[in-house]
């Protein structure tokens, strides 16, 4: 069921950790926009999730990793957003998940728009213990929201597993007729935009 009346809702699922999740984030705000839908901004566990749903990491998997990177890059010069690449597996995205469950609205959008710009273009460092403090300052956000802290993000991850995810970004789609549909990943973005129409 959708909470707005007609207008459809996308959950959409992510964790910072995640450079695709990043890219799918920076196109949410105008696809909202376009779409007159409702999106909620769901942060997860992703290494959770893989393991949960027996999937495994593009890192672990040598030629994988190397195609993941190019391909990152294209879809980065595509959308024309900055982007640097970090190695995988060396920052904890549990603090700014919890501060993302915490938050609420636009707020948590606002906050998790920051964090994944902040991050993937390379303007602060996600392995410093200051990281989210930086964040803060230079996306200008109220000090007072690095003292939250909600752990809401591992129901989500078994939300998104029981909704069929087993990586980030998904995207369910809730209209008010007819089954949720799971969309996965940046690169299908274009086949949830249509179902929205």
């Amino acid at each position: 069921m959708t909470s707005n009346g007609n207008r459809p809702v996308v959950d959409f699922y992510f964790d910072f950790i995640s450079p695709y999740s990043y890219l799918a984030a920076t196109q949410m705000p105008a696809f909202a926009e376009k779409h007159a839908v409702e999106v909620n901004w769901l942060p997860l566990n992703l290494p959770r999730l893989m393991s949960l749903s027996g999937n495994v990491s593009p890192a672990t998997i040598k030629n994988k990793a190397i195609y993941s990177l190019r391909d990152l890059k294209r879809w980065a010069a595509y959308l024309d957003v900055p982007f640097k690449m970090i190695r995988p597996g060396t920052f904890d995205s549990r603090p700014a998940l919890r501060i993302a469950g915490a938050l609420h609205g636009s707020d948590r959008a606002t906050f998790c728009l920051a964090a994944f710009e902040s991050i993937w273009s390379g303007a602060v460092d996600p392995t410093a213990g200051d990281c989210l403090e930086q964040v803060v300052s230079l996306k200008e956000l109220p000090d007072e929201w690095l003292q939250l802290k909600n752990e809401d993000f591992e129901p989500n991850t078994h939300a998104a597993l029981k909704a069929g995810a087993f990586g980030v970004p998904s995207f369910i789609l809730k209209k008010e007729r007819g089954r949720p549909e799971l969309f996965f990943g940046v690169d299908h973005m274009d086949f949830l935009s249509r179902a929205c129409e």
